[in-house]
């Protein structure tokens, strides 16, 4: 019955898929099963009676020794060394990974000791592996946040082109040289915008169908290499000198249509080239196009913007023109109006007018030499001289007195003109002030007509002065302009008056006849130039003449 127990027993440990090895309380090795011959590579017959630390590395022996007599003190169903990496080892001396479980059961002789060994090499090695990947994974996606945050404060087009090969570069470490290449679509070629790590010129620019580069660009697919000798295959059509050991091309992708090309190289070693990274550098790429055609759309959101502004300022300056001009159409067809209405009035009154004062001349010669001292008498002739000089002023008007153009000096007409007006001031406590430009030049017009514009503006300064004051005039040129100024320190002019100040018949003097002005601004548009005036209250007033400056001679030929 024993020898059938012991047949039993040694049939179990035999039908083990593990192997199985039995020491004593020694130490010794009482019992192993086939498969730990084959695991350790020893004979059945080498192994009994022999130390179980001949299983270990020479290195763990004695440490394992003093586990075996601690172990054997309070023996129990354990596996061994939890958390530790456990290693065996073979007869040839080549080591494994092994898991290892122990088992007590008391005998006659003493306790025995049950070791079911496992090689685990094959499994810890695939753990490795995954948890290698893992790691790599994690440090790749980090990567790619860190980029996407960097992108964030990319400020160009440069500065996001410069990041993404540096991530590219520190994604993968084996690759010694990278470069970006984009699409221009006004050549459909593909033109190189950045690089590092290149000693050598790159091209500037290639077809869209060149070797490796324009084969991702077309297809829309990484295209990568692992040795020269695919290199040469790929790039059949060009020196195989420093070929690559290894190439990526990866296609820049931004909403689903391919704007350039990432190209990394290593240009030594062999193997696998970033097998292991080509998802993080794809994801690279993608986030690398995106902030391309993000950098573009805002460039052109800014020209947009820009021109939009411009558009503006040219709509605002036109709507500006078109009202100018609506309102010198307007006030031209008054003017024109007002002149064919003064015109006429003037022709009507004209006649019985003279009637009248001829009839007061003879009137008063046949009238009593007491009488013709009359107040009422001299009153009549005032007025009927006023209203013929308002007459003569409406029809100068609208036909003033003719001349002919010529080249004037201007400062000439305004010294003489002053001169005329200091005699109407002789009186009260105004200084006039002639500032002239030296060397002023030559406008094209008619003197009497000019100077009656300037005459009219002085006088009109003086009336405003008050009897105290200063007048002054002055003359300079700007690009092809003459101007001349006359400014006076009197009380200035409403804002309310302003917009009429030129119009026929305003006036906001007592006796004026508001018509003034208006033959002036119609000389000076006649001489082609302009009349503006600048006022401020209790700071005086200043009308500026320009007149367009006399062509030189030769100008106008062809």
């Amino acid at each position: 019955m024993l020898a059938l127990t012991e047949a039993s027993f040694q049939g179990l440990l035999e039908a083990a898929p593990d192997a199985i090895v039995i020491v004593d309380p020694t130490g010794l090795i009482v019992l192993i099963n086939s498969q730990a011959e084959r695991l350790f590579g020893y004979k059945r017959s080498e192994l009994i009676g022999q130390a179980i630390e001949l299983l270990l590395p020479e290195r763990l022996r004695g440490g394992h020794i003093r586990h075996r007599s601690g172990y054997m003190g309070e023996p129990h169903t354990r596996p061994m060394g939890v958390g530790l990496d456990l290693v065996a080892c073979r007869k040839d001396g080549s080591e494994f990974s092994a898991e290892i479980s122990l088992s007590p059961f008391p005998t006659a002789d003493g306790t025995l000791v049950t070791a079911v060994v496992r090689d685990v090499t094959q499994r810890k090695r695939a753990a490795d592996e995954l948890e290698r990947q893992v790691h790599n994974r994690t440090a790749h996606l980090n990567a790619l946040l860190q980029f996407s945050g960097e992108l964030l404060l990319a400020r160009n087009f440069s500065e996001v082109l410069q990041r993404a090969l540096h991530h590219a570069l520190a994604l993968v470490a084996e690759a010694h040289h990278a470069a970006v290449y984009l699409y221009n679509e006004v050549s459909d070629r593909l033109d190189l915008h950045a690089s590092a790590g290149f000693e050598l010129l790159l091209p500037k620019s290639l077809t869209t169908r060149a070797g490796i580069i324009g084969r991702a660009f077309i297809s829309g697919q990484t295209q990568h290499t692992q040795a020269a000798a695919d290199w040469i295959v790929l790039e059949a059509d060009e020196a195989a000198e420093n070929a690559p050991t290894g190439a990526i091309a990866q296609p820049l992708i931004a909403q689903s249509v391919p704007i350039g090309v990432l190209l990394l190289l290593r240009d030594r070693g062999t193997g696998a080239f970033a097998l292991d990274s080509l998802a993080t550098i794809e994801g690279l790429a993608n986030l690398t196009a995106a902030a391309l055609v993000q950098e573009q759309n805002r460039k052109r959101a800014a020209s947009l913007t820009s021109l939009v502004a411009v558009l503006e300022d040219q709509q605002r300056l036109m709507a500006e023109r078109l009202t100018s001009a609506e309102a010198a159409m307007v006030q031209s067809a008054r003017l024109a109006a007002m002149g064919q209405l003064a015109a006429s009035i003037a022709h009507e009154i004209n006649n019985p007018l003279y009637a009248i004062r001829n009839s007061l001349v003879l009137l008063e010669e046949d009238l009593p030499e007491s009488m013709r001292t009359s107040p009422y008498l001299q009153l009549a002739q005032d007025q009927l001289g006023r209203i013929a000089k308002i007459i003569e002023g409406m029809r100068d008007f609208y036909r003033p007195q003719k001349g002919d153009f010529a080249p004037v000096d201007l400062n000439m007409v305004l010294r003489e003109t002053l001169a005329l007006a200091e005699l109407n001031a002789r009186s009260s406590n105004i200084e006039m002030i002639f500032l002239p430009q030296v060397e002023l030049p030559l406008v094209v017009g008619v003197i009497d007509q000019l100077r009656q514009v300037f005459l009219n503006l002085m006088l009109n300064a003086i009336d405003a002065m008050d009897e105290a004051g200063t007048l002054t005039v002055r003359t300079f040129s700007e690009s092809n302009t003459v101007i001349a100024a006359v400014s006076d320190t009197g009380p200035g002019i409403p804002d309310e008056d302003l917009p009429q100040l030129f119009e026929p018949f305003f006036t906001t003097k007592a006796h004026g006849t508001g018509l003034g002005l208006a033959i002036s601004a119609h000389i000076v548009q006649h001489h082609q130039g302009r009349i503006d005036v600048d006022s401020r209250p209790d700071h005086g007033c200043t009308f500026f003449v320009a007149l367009p400056v006399m062509p030189r001679t030769g100008d106008n030929d062809e």
